[in-house]
């Protein structure tokens, strides 16, 4: 058996987790999130999962053969606008590009009820303010053509303009740089000459034609300003968290996971890519369960303190990327994997409005928290209600770590929702229990018919986070969902998915051309589409030779992005070979495509009339890790009982009322036990509420099952 350790790590909004994982044993370790200084959480949650193998912190470090880290570091500074000075430089005549935006820009971003709202809608505030965006005359033709040759000296009187400014960064975007990079790169020449590192301190220069070298100027403008506001912020906390893990003597490279659903090298890594990287690990680490248990369709449901976030394994592929997605307000080009997210977590704030109950989006967050943490939040919360409820025990809150007070969840649910509505605190707590749970399962509902076009009851559920377990069934009957898998990782599902990211660089190009008109597919589109293809291999290869790996162990998958004639929806079609040799692989590509439209979007959609277009071209280069098993520390067999650890009173709702109910300690049950509910099966950082109608029984892997059984 392999001895090797794996770490792998994830910072949320509440809580940061680490996984371990040491040959057949994998453990976790827990601790608040550190919003003053994030890597004191990562050490804490480190040293209390190297505990559990008998080590210290430093000396599992010291064994570990890599560690790969996700964060949400940058994203409070991109909500709150708070980050470095940029100055943007751009085609003279463009200059409001920014301000303009798209035609529904002023929704992107927003929740579905405020888009309602159209009154009240606002478009999103620029990061770049707009005297400190300038023009310059200078023009590529859409063929890569000079039409206006670029001027140095006018370029030198606005690199001051924004110099004087006190600009600390500069952008540079300008039109068609995708098809022809040398304006851009002579603007980046000029700033190093004139201003030197020496005079104007650390001064980055951001080129659309590396960032983001497509079509689609408003969102190549985005992307690009994004990944510079990002990266200041980013730079400093990962490099100073390299430092520390290299004094406490870990030697290897630090692999930092993205939202494109890999992981990379420091060097390797942008920082837009960081947003949404922890779902993101969620959902790759599920998708190499489901294939595991040969489970095609998976909804990956991860229910933390803050939000409810909801990913997608459909027909065992689990990078589903967006093809138009939005990082706060701003549309982007970043192949990113398809996940979303709603407010909708343990500490999810109720409150009663107009007469009417409301939950979140706003969140108590660790600090102060819920009320029954008993750290001045006086807020009633969803964790609140579970407490009222008999769910979570006090006293056993993530191991009895943090006990919670049951008095000041339930003073906060009977002044701010029971006595407004006239009804019990268990009534309040049960009502808000079943508003959230309606909230996730109409998400989950939603997402799986626009999104994959099956019906919801050929999934199975993932519960994920601390609070998945406690409402999964819940939000499984909204959904009409039948079947939640739970783990005993599954409050750290997010550092448990790190362990299963590959390493995975993904690279896109524009290139626009026709492959099928008028009955005839077309020949001439093999040569300039195989140029792409060559250049974009060639590219993915420096950078894996650069990462340490074998290239010919690395594995190379396109995605053609087509769509029918100047219609709207893109849609990848997965191409295994590097090059097309012949109009026959082009027919081939083409009625892949018109079969995914068709599934998609129903058979009466299909529109071979107005032809059929690529797009772009994608491609991902993977170097493949191996994965973590299914399996807790060894040993506990000798502590397997059949027998509940005590009883507790809990409420399961208006008809059946308060109940004495059975309390199951889930690391101490065997696994050919079924379970029916009303139960509630215990772990350290987590609980499985089973209510009455559904079933909980642990497998050979130690997965557990809550399944709804069939009634008469």
């Amino acid at each position: 058996m392999s001895d090797v350790i794996r770490i792998g790590v994830d910072v949320g909004g509440t809580f940061t987790d680490v996984v371990v994982s040491r040959g057949g044993a994998t453990v976790h370790g827990k601790s608040d999130t550190t919003a003053f200084d994030l890597r004191v959480g990562v050490t804490n949650a480190i040293e209390e999962a190297a505990q559990l193998f008998e080590m210290t912190g430093p000396e599992l470090l010291g064994l570990a053969e890599s560690m790969v880290y996700s964060t949400t570091v940058g994203t409070n500074a991109l909500i709150e606008h708070k980050g470095p000075v940029l100055g943007l430089i751009t085609t003279h005549g463009f200059e409001d590009a920014l301000l303009i935006g798209r035609g529904r820009n002023w929704a992107d971003g927003l929740a579905v009820e405020e888009r309602y709202d159209r009154g009240r809608a606002r478009r999103p505030q620029p990061l770049i303010s707009r005297d400190l965006v300038v023009g310059v005359h200078e023009r590529i033709g859409n063929k890569g053509e000079v039409l206006v040759p670029l001027r140095d000296d006018e370029v030198m009187k606005k690199i001051q303009y924004l110099v004087d400014r006190g600009v600390r960064g500069i952008v540079v975007v300008l039109l068609y740089s995708y098809v022809n990079p040398d304006h851009e790169r002579r603007i980046r020449e000029l700033i190093r000459e004139q201003y030197p590192e020496v005079y104007l301190g650390h001064m980055p220069v951001f080129l659309s034609s590396e960032l983001s070298p497509q079509m689609g100027e408003y969102r190549r403008t985005t992307t690009c300003i994004l990944d510079a506001f990002l990266r200041l912020e980013t730079e400093e906390h990962l490099v100073a968290l390299n430092e520390d893990l290299r004094e406490s003597g870990y030697s290897k490279p630090l692999l930092i996971a993205k939202c494109t659903g890999g992981a990379s090298s420091l060097s390797r890594t942008r920082p837009i890519q960081l947003f949404g990287s922890g779902p993101v690990s969620g959902i790759i680490g599920a998708t190499s369960i489901s294939r595991d248990y040969r489970l095609p369709n998976v909804f990956l449901t991860d229910m933390g303190g803050t939000s409810f976030d909801l990913g997608l394994v459909v027909e065992g592929h689990e990078r589903i990327y967006e093809y138009d997605p939005v990082i706060d307000r701003w549309r982007v080009q970043v192949p990113l994997v398809a996940h979303w997210s709603i407010g909708a977590g343990g500490g999810s704030i109720a409150s009663v409005q107009d007469g009417i109950l409301k939950v979140g989006p706003q969140s108590a967050h660790s600090l102060p928290g819920p009320a029954c943490y008993a750290r001045g939040g006086e807020e009633p919360t969803v964790t609140d209600a579970d407490v009222v409820l008999g769910y979570i025990d006090p006293d056993y809150f993530l191991g009895g770590r943090i006990p919670l007070d049951r008095f000041k969840a339930e003073r906060a649910i009977n002044e701010k929702i029971a006595k407004p509505l006239g009804i019990s605190s268990y009534e309040a707590a049960w009502s808000i229990k079943r508003l959230v749970d309606a909230m996730m399962g109409q998400e989950i509902y939603r997402i799986a018919a626009q999104m994959s076009g099956l019906d919801p009851r050929d999934f199975i559920a993932f519960a994920y986070g601390g609070a998945g377990p406690v409402h999964a069934t819940g939000y499984a009957d909204a959904a009409d969902v039948s079947k939640v898998a739970t783990f005993e990782f599954g409050s750290v599902g997010g550092a448990y998915g790190t362990l299963s990211l590959d390493i995975v660089q993904v690279y896109e190009r524009t290139h626009s051309d026709i492959l099928y008109l008028k009955g005839k597919y077309n020949e001439a589109s093999i040569a300039p589409m195989n140029k792409v293809m060559e250049a974009l291999v060639k590219e993915a290869e420096r950078d894996m030779d650069e990462e340490g790996f074998d290239l010919s162990r690395i594995r190379f998958e396109f995605e053609i992005l087509q769509r029918f004639g100047q219609q709207r929806h893109v849609l990848p079609i997965s191409w295994s070979a590097r090059s097309f040799t012949d109009v026959l692989q082009i027919r081939e590509v083409v009625e892949a495509f018109v079969k995914a439209y068709g599934d998609a979007y129903g058979k009466g959609a299909v529109f071979l009339e107005a032809g059929v277009e690529v797009l772009g071209l994608r491609l991902s280069a993977i170097g493949e890790v191996p994965r973590p098993r299914l399996e807790g520390l060894p040993g506990r067999e000798a502590n397997l009982t059949t027998e509940p650890t005590g009883h507790r009173r809990a409420y399961w709702g208006f008809e059946l009322g308060e109940m004495d109910t059975a309390v199951y300690r889930r690391d101490c049950l065997p696994g050919d036990l079924k379970i029916m509910g009303p139960a509630l099966i215990e772990s350290v950082d987590t609980v499985s509420v089973v209510p009455p109608g559904w079933s909980f029984a642990l497998d050979g892997r130690r997965v557990g099952w809550l399944e709804h059984e069939e009634t008469d």
